[in-house]
Parts: structure tokens; C-alpha cells; sequence
């Protein structure tokens, strides 16, 4: 390993640590503005946005760099694809979170609403999840990373309980139909959160153990097919196996008397 290559490395760790950190403050920042809108903050939030953009921009290039001139193999070539990967949805994250705060102005008025459909009980975990994210990355946590998608499975079902409470509470109540449109669209930007971290998450374990369990739910269902196709196919040959022997004792049966009557006509010639 050469030492551009080491350096390389340490630099795209370090970067995107720091695009973690500063992606945690943008969740942070865009969550206290849907309590409370302030205007200062929200352009706190559009100044970091650009510093996000920025750092994902470099960090494509440093990989694309280490590729060109290092033949990066095993754990290293796992940790720079799976960093990549990291990125990007990092980037993403950070993308929903200015999305979030432009919809502060019009949502932070109805507290009462807020608190009603648990929202400050959901920032608080995505919080959480992210901060454990961030740990998992830095010490490469496997065990975590696993927890976390776990995590983010049952939250996002949450989510869509959340979906349908808004929808229903329109009926009833007049003044949700008001801030309907941006309640949904806030829980359902939370739900991509969640989505983005737990890809995050899936990256982790691909760079430490070289699993890919992206669409896990997919490769199930195929499990499950192929399943039902080997039942099917096993009750095919039972079936077949027990016409076989059906026909072998009706032919059995049938040659008995033949036999027992070619018995009698010897006896009666003797």
C-alpha cells in the first residue's frame, strides 16, 4: 500500500465523518424550525446545504481518483464503494432536511396538531438513529448497523399508521385540512429519512463483512417462490410415483386369477 493510497483513505473517511456531523446538524437545525420558524436558522440550514453538496462533490472525485491510480482490493476497495454509497444518501438526507424547514412557516403555528400526530416523538428518533449511524460508520460497528435496520423496519411501518391517522383526522377536524397536505408530506419525508438511513446502515455491513442485503425483502419473496415451485414439483412425482403403483397392483391383481385359473385347468388334466 503506497502512501498516496493511505492518505487517500484517511481523507475520505475524515470527509465523510465530517459530512455526517454536518448532516446531524441540518436534521437538528430543520427539526427546532417545524416547532418554531425562525428565519435565521432556516438560512443556517441553506448555507450548510451548500457545504453537503460540496463535500459529496469531493468525496466523488477523491474515489474516482483512488480508482485511477490505486487498484484498491478486499476491505479497501469495500470501504470506497461502500463510502460512495454512503454519500449519497447522506447527500440525500441532507436534501430532505432543507425540505422539511421550508415547510416550517406555514406547520410550526399548529404545535398542538403537531404534538397530536407525534412528530416531535419521531424527530427525536430519527435523531437518534442518525447519531447511532454516524457511531456505526466511525467504528465500522457491524452489530450496530444491523440494529439500525431493524430499527428503521418498524419505524417506517409507523409511518404509514401516521398516513392514515392524518387522512381520517381531515374528516373530523376542519382546521387540519389546512397544514393536511404538509403534515403528509413531512411524514412521509421522514419516512425517506429512515429509508436513507438504514441504507446507510446496509453499507456499513457490506464494507465489513462483504454482504449485500439490499432487497432482502425481494430475495424472500424469490425464496418463497421457489419453495412453493419445489412442493409443487414434489407432489408432481408423489403423484405420478402413486399412479405407478396403482397400475402395477391393478396388474397384479388382474394376473392373479389367470394365474389361479391356469392352476385349475393343470389339475384337472392331471
Amino acid at each position: 500500500m503506497t502512501r498516496y493510497f493511505e492518505e487517500s483513505l484517511a481523507k475520505l473517511r475524515k470527509r465523510l465523518v465530517k459530512m455526517l456531523i454536518l448532516v446531524d446538524d441540518q436534521l437538528d437545525h430543520s427539526f427546532k424550525v417545524l416547532l418554531n420558524s425562525d428565519d435565521e436558522t432556516l438560512k443556517t440550514i441553506k448555507h450548510n446545504e451548500n457545504k453537503v453538496d460540496k463535500l459529496d462533490i469531493k468525496i466523488d472525485k477523491l474515489c474516482q481518483a483512488i480508482f485511477a491510480l490505486e487498484q484498491p482490493v478486499a476491505h479497501d476497495l469495500r470501504f470506497i464503494m461502500g463510502s460512495l454509497k454512503a454519500s449519497n444518501e447522506i447527500e440525500r438526507i441532507g436534501d430532505i432536511a432543507y425540505d422539511i424547514a421550508k415547510r416550517a412557516e406555514t406547520v410550526s403555528k399548529f404545535s398542538e396538531s403537531l404534538n397530536e400526530y407525534k412528530l416531535p416523538y419521531f424527530m427525536d428518533q430519527l435523531r437518534k438513529l442518525f447519531a447511532q449511524t454516524t457511531e456505526a460508520f466511525i467504528n465500522l460497528n457491524k452489530t450496530l448497523a444491523a440494529e439500525i435496520i431493524e430499527d428503521c423496519k418498524n419505524g417506517k411501518k409507523q409511518y404509514k399508521q401516521i398516513f392514515n391517522d392524518i387522512v381520517a383526522g381531515m374528516n373530523e377536524k376542519s382546521d387540519l385540512i389546512a397544514i393536511a397536505t404538509d403534515l403528509i408530506l413531512i411524514t412521509h419525508d421522514f419516512e425517506r429519512i429512515m429509508g436513507h438511513i438504514e441504507n446507510i446502515a446496509e453499507a456499513i455491513i457490506f464494507i465489513v463483512e462483504a454482504k449485500i442485503i439490499k432487497h432482502k425483502e425481494l430475495k424472500s419473496s424469490i425464496d418463497i417462490i421457489t419453495e412453493k415451485k419445489r412442493k409443487k414439483e414434489k407432489k408432481r412425482k408423489a403423484a405420478i410415483l402413486e399412479t405407478n403403483e396403482k397400475a402395477e397392483t391393478t396388474e397384479i391383481n388382474s394376473a392373479v386369477p389367470e394365474i389361479q385359473s391356469s392352476e385349475v385347468t393343470g389339475k384337472k388334466e392331471s
